[in-house]
């Protein structure tokens, strides 16, 4: 495997283990809220921050490889950014928790326009990060018109995001993983992120 290769495989991994931990974790608090809820929450940020640095080391890596190396720098930024923001401030308002989670899902979505703009030979790839990003964009639109009534409520909705951000990065992952597979000098230098 070339270095770039090498680099490809080791971020696939990041997305399928980092979902099928965000998968675990959602899934438990949805479940199983009243034990689950605020552990999975600390859980989700915690690998959030520590996958984002990796992510941030990996764009590096491969800065000089390929011009797509940013998307990888702006999804590292992004989950270190979530991560922090979710155990950062617990004392923060409900308003202020909205409007940064709508913030947050208006930046994911363009970060997902952007790719699927990247991706425009692969139409599958292209039409599922558009959906994401639409997904996302009713959940800022969501989360504004119809605040939750308590902290509860939101951390479980923000509990079957996160089964739901894991389920996608999973696929993410597998897709990366096969294409390296199938054909590595084919990879679109867009295809470097698993970006929802």
């Amino acid at each position: 495997m070339t270095s770039m290769s090498t680099e490809l495989d080791r971020l696939a991994s990041t997305f399928v283990w980092r979902g099928l931990a965000m998968l675990v974790l959602g899934f438990a608090a949805v479940v199983r809220p009243e034990e689950a809820l605020i552990v999975a929450m600390l859980g989700v940020a915690t690998i959030a921050i520590a996958f984002g640095i990796y992510e941030v080391s990996v764009a590096f890596a491969i800065r000089r490889r390929t011009p797509r190396w940013r998307l990888v720098l702006v999804h590292g930024v992004l989950s270190i950014g979530f991560g922090g923001l979710s155990v950062g401030e617990p004392g923060v308002s409900l308003g202020v928790a909205l409007a940064v989670i709508a913030s947050w899902f208006v930046v994911y979505a363009s970060t997902a326009g952007t790719a699927a703009m990247l991706l425009w030979r692969n139409k599958a790839a292209r039409w599922t990060l558009i959906a994401w990003g639409s997904f996302d964009v009713g959940l800022a639109i969501l989360a504004l018109a119809y605040p939750a009534s308590t902290i509860f409520t939101l951390l479980f909705f923000g509990a079957v995001y996160a089964a739901l951000f894991g389920a996608w990065q999973v696929v993410a992952g597998l897709w990366l993983r096969r294409m390296l597979r199938l054909r590595p000098a084919s990879i679109p230098s867009g295809a470097l992120t698993g970006i929802p």
